[in-house]
């Protein structure tokens, strides 16, 4: 029978020290976590003799343990117990041996740090062991994935575990009622998106927020009576466990932009006429005269001449439809005009403005963009006004998941990035070494004066390598980018497939298809895809899947996380770089660079010089610039909630 262990020298360690505040740096796993892992091995032997109803009972035990008798959750014994009966209900309902690299995973995630473990190395079951461990607790763990597919897609393959071993679980949804979501934050584990956790968090904050104000005393003498009817029905316990699937895309990336739930403005609908003259002033304005950009904060203000020019056009019959400063207007159109670009930030679909999340190049049709910018969209692609939103509530992601007790995370790609993680969030990071060491190639970097030609060698290179049997991935930074690929391989007669915005099942069922030998598909930015890239025996002998980086990103973290989709579990595969003096990051932050590979370019367009080093310290200032912008917004999120607390106090 199973019994804890009652001394604190055998509680799971931390890998956290305080040391780390001065020297972050990766941390690698420890020698005592292989002898956990050996203990764990040991006990998921000895369950395999129970039966089914013997190991739910032998889970069962475990939970009452956890949740009557204060027992550590990270005690040794507690842990090696539910990571031995996760290990055979993995056994059981699929067939399926946990590696040792996934044990050390789960081990890293149970002591509440970021796991690196690489593309391909089995995250979402290794995401199983801690979520049995902390759903046990009774006090429920969230898991939440990038998008909703791979939300839906790890609970069904988890669910039979959690069944096995009498845990409850479901399936958060944004189309759910608010009902049916207080009912799936009542289970042992709960699966979504990290945003529509986070919504939730802030639709539970704002009902708390506008509940009436009640006389002193008035909730205690409804508490004593048996119940307290002015109690609110929140959707969400306290928030106790989260774990965070590509968590350096959660964390850092989106974390540039703050959670914003916004509601009707309550204001008048908007007046196209206003719209349509903005846009009228903002065209007949000059650069530099009348207004300046700048490109690394992607902001326009207007000049004083500027300023001046648009209030003397502006007409009496205008001026009584504003809602907001005139200027205001006007520099929204602006920079609709010039910032935003169709199919790369935004996309018109049903006569609707549809935003593109930068992060992840999928579709959200639930937001808009605030201030009268959607507007001035919608006045630009000639599509109908919608109705004004406003702020109703903010929240960053830093410190949201600081409402957690604990937090862990998963990815491929957190090194570089220990400093940030340490003090946004006090989450260390682990490398989790590989189950088979890796066979991919990188090959040299190929560099060109213009995009056209870089296209040209692209397609060239993927029909080249399609015709001897090697699958192609060409991973896109845009959805115009894709389409401008694809153009050119249909005038070369090639065939392939396009995958830009689409998801879900069709989603799934391209990527996994793109391992056949001599497919060529083009993907717009694969990070938080999810779907394994399958590879064909013969595809494996014609040397496995090429990614094609067709440019850079901002973040060499979201370039290792689409070449990951290469050489996975010992597999072959390769990989190259192919960069362009107009590559929107050279040409945003770099003009100088894009000027060098212009004049280094020969007759065809291509360089024989290698530009590694300056694409490297390029992405390093950037990722400086990016991490700046984050802090500067932590310090505004805390100094906006101080400001609301001192206001409530007054009142």
């Amino acid at each position: 029978m199973f019994r804890p262990e009652s001394t604190n020298l055998n509680q799971l360690r931390s890998y956290s020290r305080m040391s780390d505040r001065f020297w972050p740096r990766m941390k690698q796993i420890r020698g005592y976590d292989r002898r956990v892992l050996r203990e764990i091995r040991t006990r998921a032997q000895a369950l395999a003799q129970l039966s089914d109803p013997e190991l739910l009972e032998a889970a069962n035990t475990l939970r009452t343990t956890l949740q009557t008798n204060g027992v550590s959750t990270l005690e040794r014994s507690i842990v090696v117990e539910s990571f031995g009966l996760t290990t055979e209900a993995l056994r059981r309902t699929s067939g399926k041996v946990y590696y040792d690299c996934q044990l050390l995973g789960g081990l890293v995630l149970a002591t509440s740090a970021i796991a690196e473990m690489q593309t391909g190395e089995g995250k979402t079951v290794t995401c199983g062991l801690p979520t049995v461990l902390y759903g046990l607790t009774g006090k429920g763990v969230h898991v939440a994935t990038t998008n909703a597919y791979l939300a839906e897609r790890d609970h069904e393959e988890l669910l039979p575990v959690f069944e096995k071993l009498g845990l409850s679980s479901a399936l958060v949804q944004s189309e759910m009622s608010a009902s049916e979501k207080q009912a799936a934050y009542t289970q042992d584990v709960t699966y979504g998106t990290g945003y529509e956790f986070g919504f939730d968090f802030l639709r539970d904050q704002l009902a708390l927020r506008n509940q009436p104000r009640l006389p002193l005393g008035t909730r205690f003498l409804a508490r004593l009576r048996g119940a307290d009817e002015f109690e609110l029905d929140l959707m969400q316990r306290p928030l106790a466990f989260a774990i965070i699937d590509e968590a350096d895309s959660v964390l850092i990336d989106e974390a540039t932009t703050p959670l914003i739930m916004s509601g009707s403005s309550g204001s008048e609908k908007p007046n196209p006429q206003v719209y349509d003259f903005a846009k009228q002033q903002a065209d007949s304005l000059q650069e530099t005269l009348d207004y300046t950009t700048d490109e690394i904060k992607q902001s326009i203000e207007l000049t004083a001449a500027g300023w001046n020019t648009i209030h003397a056009n502006l007409p009496a019959s205008i001026q009584q439809l504003l809602q907001r400063p005139w200027s205001q207007y006007v520099e929204q159109a602006l920079r609709a005009k010039i910032m935003l670009v169709r199919n790369t930030d935004y996309v018109v679909e049903n006569n609707q403005i549809v935003l593109v999340d930068q992060n992840t190049g999928r579709l959200h049709d639930e937001r808009k963009w605030r201030s009268g910018l959607h507007q001035a969209i919608e006045t630009c692609e000639g599509v109908p006004l919608s109705e004004e939103r406003e702020i109703e509530a903010r929240i960053t992601r830093q410190r949201y998941y600081g409402f957690y007790e604990n937090v862990a995370g998963m990815t491929g790609t957190a090194a570089g990035n220990e400093a940030e993680l340490l003090e946004f969030y006090n989450l260390p990071i682990v490398h989790i070494d590989r189950n088979k060491p890796s066979k991919r190639r990188v090959e040299r970097a190929r560099y060109f004066a213009e995009k056209e030609s870089k296209y040209q060698a692209i397609a060239d290179d993927a029909i080249a390598r399609a015709k001897r049997g090697q699958p192609v991935l060409v991973g896109t930074r845009t959805i115009t980018q894709s389409r401008e690929i694809a153009s050119v391989l249909e005038q070369k007669k090639h065939p392939h497939t396009t995958l830009n915005v689409t998801q879900d099942e069709d989603e799934a069922d391209i990527i996994s298809a793109a391992g056949a030998a001599g497919k060529i598909t083009i993907a717009t930015n694969m990070a938080g895809r999810g779907t394994d890239i399958k590879i064909h025996p013969d595809a494996i002998e014609a040397g496995g899947l090429h990614v094609i980086v067709a440019e850079h990103h901002d973040s060499p973290r979201v370039d290792r996380q689409l070449i990951g989709r290469c050489a996975r579990q010992s597999d072959p595969g390769s990989c190259q770089f192919f960069v362009s003096a107009d590559d929107q990051m050279i040409k945003q932050y770099s003009p100088q660079l894009a000027r060098n590979i212009r004049r280094d370019a020969k007759q065809n367009g291509e360089c024989k010089t290698s530009f590694d080093r300056e694409i490297n310290a390029l992405q390093t200032r950037i990722e400086r610039i990016n991490f700046s912008s984050r802090k500067k917004m932590v310090v505004h999120d805390r100094w906006i909630e101080s400001v609301q607390k001192s206001v409530a106090k007054l009142a």
